[in-house]
């Protein structure tokens, strides 16, 4: 189900503790950590307890400690306490320096 279509009231009521499918896409060279035999366009689909804060399920990321990266949530800039809700996209990707 789309953002828009949840804003319009189209989410179907889940029991109360059901978890939620947010998908995840890891981009540029993060790539590289998508499980076997996922689309890197697409994404991956992971199962959190209704509540989850962004920053709890970036943690369980195969992402190296210390790695510094951005996040969005369905295509804006998030922060690790944003609450993640039923269909968000979660997109991350490595940091870019220079100058």
């Amino acid at each position: 189900m789309s953002g828009a279509d949840r804003r319009a009231g189209g989410a179907r009521r889940r029991p109360p503790g059901e978890a939620l499918g947010i998908t995840v896409r890891l981009l540029a060279s993060y790539r590289q950590y998508l499980p076997p035999d996922h689309d890197d366009r697409a994404g991956y689909v992971l199962r959190v307890a209704p509540g989850t804060p962004a920053g709890r399920l970036l943690e369980g990321l195969p992402i190296p400690d210390g790695d510094r990266y951005t996040f969005f949530i369905n295509g804006r800039h998030a922060d690790h306490d944003q609450v993640l809700q039923e269909g968000d996209v979660l997109s991350v990707f490595p940091a870019v320096g220079g100058g």
